[in-house]
């Protein structure tokens, strides 16, 4: 019997970890997604469930509310970040953020952990691991996934089910999930310039 896919054992819950990527400047209107915004852009995303297409999406919205934004190559044609020159209007980058930081949702720790113990069938696990040393490497690992946007999350399941024999280190999720994510992140590396600092 086949596999379920891996989105259609996501129960999307609130996140009940902060994102990397959060942000207090309520000043300039850029503050954290709410609880019910962070579950509506997971769901979002598990919904797209094309990581490619939401980033290209999402730049391009960002191009549109900040159009002296640019993107940097290496010689290789590799995105190395991007910049913005001159004045920015406070409300397009505050649009602009919100955009980028709903992109960067991730899943919960315990619906990552449900995708871990769907591919556990699949690997082979080591003789002296136990269930509570399954449990904490289980839940471990889902701490790290949780800091990442949840569709490239998902796809990179997606990657790692197809190679690892064995329990996968978070490093062997990540090299999939590295390309896909540094995009948007460079996004909001850039709009964060735009940000004053105030005391």
């Amino acid at each position: 019997m086949g596999m379920k896919p891996l989105s259609s054992a996501i129960t999307i819950g609130p996140k009940a970890t902060s994102s990397q990527t959060s942000m207090q400047h309520t000043e300039t209107g850029l503050r954290d997604l709410s609880s019910s915004e962070q579950t509506k852009a997971v769901a979002h995303l598990v919904a797209a469930n094309d990581p490619v297409a939401v980033t290209r999406k999402v730049t391009g919205l960002v191009l549109t509310l900040i159009p002296s934004l640019k993107a940097r190559y290496s010689s290789n044609s590799d995105l190395l970040g991007y910049t913005i020159k001159g004045k920015t209007d406070p409300a397009s980058v505050s649009k602009a953020v919100r955009h980028i930081r709903q992109s960067l949702a991730g899943l919960p720790e315990s619906d990552i952990e449900k995708q871990i113990a769907l591919m556990v069938p699949l690997i082979t696990l080591p003789r002296d691991m136990d269930d509570k040393m399954l449990s904490l490497k289980s839940r471990t690992l889902a701490a790290e996934l949780a800091k990442y946007p949840a569709d490239i999350v998902l796809r990179s399941f997606d990657d790692v089910k197809k190679h690892a024999t064995f329990f996968p280190s978070f490093a062997e999720f990540y090299k999939h999930i590295e390309w896909r994510y540094l995009p948007r992140k460079y996004l909001l590396d850039a709009l964060h310039k735009c940000i004053p600092i105030t005391n």
